[in-house]
């Protein structure tokens, strides 16, 4: 049984082969070089390093390839080991066949490759793409396929049912859009009357009638006809507070330059609103409206008029 042609197999197929004993052996690739004359292409070469991982493969390898058993080939693997191990202490050289051979310096096993060792890695598999491309030329050639057409009077009932939905989410969102904004309007626009200037009137104030006391009503003691007639009653007197109306400034509006308060008059003005400009100072122009209320309305007329002109800032100039 020849173990060295083995060791050589092994290595070759799986680029290492570990020997129990004597090392484990790698391939490494040597890059290209340049001599000064021509350029050298890559080598391989072998190395062995001490130690490695124990494992049964290359005995494995042996039993399937010798058609024995693993144990049996794991003892001629030892018996190889130890044999090669005594020749190197000897001085000689255990050859692997078209490879190199081991070799022993200063108790060191080393190992020196042959100089006409060439390697070629195995190449990519194309099995499966050759085996594609096989099916493909003993197919016949196909012509392209198309879809056929369509008579004139069929009706593309996936298309109209699109359509419909498309206008009725359009319609949907034109229609929300819409109610939006009126609602907007509606909530954010608050009706305030404004009275008018020297057009309110005092309310009249009605003073009860005092009705007479009838004669029936009269009260006579004993022979005596003394008639006693109840005093009228006082006129009641209207609240100055809540029946007179007066003429306030309501200011809606402050301004820093003249040109401003002047265009926002304008405005106004153009929108039936009955405004007036004046000059706080230099930096201030205010815009307000006459409103003719009672004292006690006031704070309501001044809310109303900051929703209506936008003005947060409202009061009686």
């Amino acid at each position: 049984m020849d173990i060295a042609k083995y060791i050589g197999l092994f290595l070759l197929k799986n680029h290492f082969c570990y020997v129990h004993g004597l090392g484990n052996m790698e391939l490494h690739k040597r890059s290209a070089s340049f001599d000064g004359k021509a350029l050298q292409a890559p080598s391989y070469e072998v190395k062995v390093t001490p130690g490695g991982s124990i494992d049964d493969n290359l005995a494995n390898f042996i039993a399937v390839n010798e058609q024995i058993s693993i144990s049996k080939a794991a003892n001629a693997l030892r018996d190889f080991s130890i044999q090669a191990r005594k020749d190197m202490a000897a001085g000689k050289e255990v050859p692997i066949p078209n490879i190199g051979n081991f070799s022993e310096q200063n108790g060191k096993i080393l190992f020196v490759t042959d100089a006409n060792f060439q390697f070629t890695p195995a190449g990519i598999p194309t099995i499966r793409n050759s085996k594609q491309l096989e099916e493909q030329n003993s197919k016949p050639a196909q012509k392209p396929s198309f879809p056929p057409p369509q008579k004139a009077d069929s009706i593309n009932w996936s298309m109209i049912i699109l359509v419909v939905v498309l206008l009725i989410i359009i319609g949907g969102g034109v229609y929300g859009i819409y109610y939006y904004m009126h609602h907007n309007r509606v909530v954010n626009t608050v009706p305030v009357a404004v009275p008018v200037k020297d057009t309110v009137k005092p309310a009249p104030v009605t003073i009860p009638t005092v009705t007479p006391v009838p004669d029936s009503l009269q009260v006579h003691k004993d022979s005596d006809a003394i008639t006693s007639t109840p005093p009228p009653p006082r006129p009641i007197v209207p609240n100055n507070d809540t029946m007179t109306l007066k003429a306030y400034k309501m200011v809606i509006g402050d301004y820093p330059t003249k040109v401003k308060a002047e265009i926002r008059l304008k405005t106004l003005r153009g929108n039936g609103n009955r405004v007036d400009m004046i000059a706080k100072d230099s930096t201030n122009y205010l815009i307000y409206t006459t409103i003719n209320c009672r004292e006690s309305e006031v704070p309501h007329i001044k809310d109303s008029l900051r929703v209506m002109f936008g003005f947060k800032g409202v009061y009686v100039y």
